[in-house]
């Protein structure tokens, strides 16, 4: 299996995140399959740029996360048709 890159992380965060409705924060983690050092890393970084919100422990995605996770999917589109 090889390295995921940085925004394949963070896509894979807030797909977890997409399925209108709270999640707490350990199940994104196994959704992502991750240790917890790097996942709080990613994770932290999501919620400081408010991608993520946070309420009673459990996780949504904002409208701000919902446009990056657009913009993601479009990129890894985009990378997908120029590699094969």
């Amino acid at each position: 299996m090889r390295k995921r890159s940085e925004w394949e992380i963070y896509l894979c965060i807030l797909e977890s995140l997409n399925q209108n409705q709270p999640i707490k924060k350990t199940t994104i983690m196994h959704n992502v399959n991750m240790s917890w050092k790097p996942f709080n890393n990613h994770f932290g970084y999501l919620t400081e740029n408010q991608f993520i919100q946070e309420k009673n422990n459990e996780y949504y995605i904002t409208g701000e996360g919902k446009n990056l996770l657009k913009n993601l999917r479009q990129i890894t589109k985009t990378f997908k048709k120029t590699i094969t």
